[in-house]
């Protein structure tokens, strides 16, 4: 249960879920929901909140409305109605039922009206998440990264929004600025084997960019790499970093390893580890 609650956790810290395929969506649906149905006991109040609020919106993913319903029901019952997680899933509702625009003002309203003279740092936190989300479609990158840098400023400790950052700063090539921020969301969440794998593949691509195979990166990777496995072993983006970085610092019993391991994923893993681990096999 413990590793199925750090996987949880995980991925919900990073929401590393929306970038699922379909399939993945509906597989972890189901799954997380058993998983939160047996009363796990060693959750704390936060983690069950915040693995629900993920069930909440891998239910709007696979058009299970009623479910997200039932679930936003059952937070009001238990929580009251002026719990922050509220807040998010009745905006995520307005958006399914009415439109973004009028979550939007909702969300507005919400800060300017009420969570901004409070104190509770989580509400503003979800909230503000929440609303730039919205608008970003609104939002040059640049705009829509400045904005994420304020909330890191406001919220230091928020993993999600380091993530964010890291996403963005990929996107524009920006790699050094995006290792920084996922040593950032390791800081906060240090068992967080997706960010370590992440982390390597950066690492790895720094390497390669500077022209000459930066032993120092490529090492500063594979440490990473082997990381993500230990947490998670039949990761495959760890092993396939593991391979390609062994290969380079010539490690060749470890490349034989991953090797093996990324074999195994090849025949009895699923959806795209399957894929991605015979791709890797046949290119090393």
């Amino acid at each position: 249960m413990d590793l199925l609650k750090s996987r949880y956790l995980t991925l919900q810290s990073t929401k590393h879920y929306t970038r699922l395929s379909a399939e993945e969506i509906v597989t972890l649906w189901s799954q997380l929901k058993a998983f939160l149905g047996a009363g796990e006991g060693s959750l704390s109040e936060s983690e069950y909140m915040s693995l629900t609020h993920m069930l909440f919106d891998l239910s709007i993913y696979v058009d299970k409305d009623i479910e997200a319903e039932t679930i936003y029901k059952s937070f009001r019952d238990r929580f009251g109605s002026n719990s922050p997680y509220l807040f998010v899933m009745r905006a995520t509702i307005m958006q399914v039922n009415e439109s973004d625009k009028e979550a939007e003002e909702y969300l507005e309203r919400l800060l300017s009206e009420y969570l901004e003279d409070e104190t509770d740092i989580i509400g503003y936190s979800l909230v503000s998440k929440k609303l730039l989300s919205l608008q970003r479609k609104s939002l040059s990158k640049e705009q829509y990264v400045s904005k994420l840098l304020e909330l890191s400023e406001k919220f230091p400790l928020d993993a999600e929004i380091w993530y964010a950052l890291t996403q963005e700063y990929t996107s524009l090539n920006l790699l050094e600025q995006a290792a920084y921020c996922l040593e950032e969301v390791l800081c906060i969440t240090p068992f967080n084997y997706i960010a370590f794998a992440e982390l390597s593949e950066l690492l790895y691509y720094r390497a390669l960019n500077e022209g000459k195979k930066n032993e120092a990166l490529l090492q500063q990777s594979l440490n990473n790499a082997l990381r993500s496995v230990e947490l998670s072993e039949n990761l495959v983006k760890g092993w396939a970093f593991t391979a390609v970085t062994s290969k380079l610092l010539k490690k060749s019993s470890l490349l034989e390893l991953s090797k093996v391991k990324l074999k195994q994923i090849a025949d009895s893993g699923n959806g795209n580890d399957v894929a991605v681990a015979k791709k890797m096999l046949e290119n090393l």
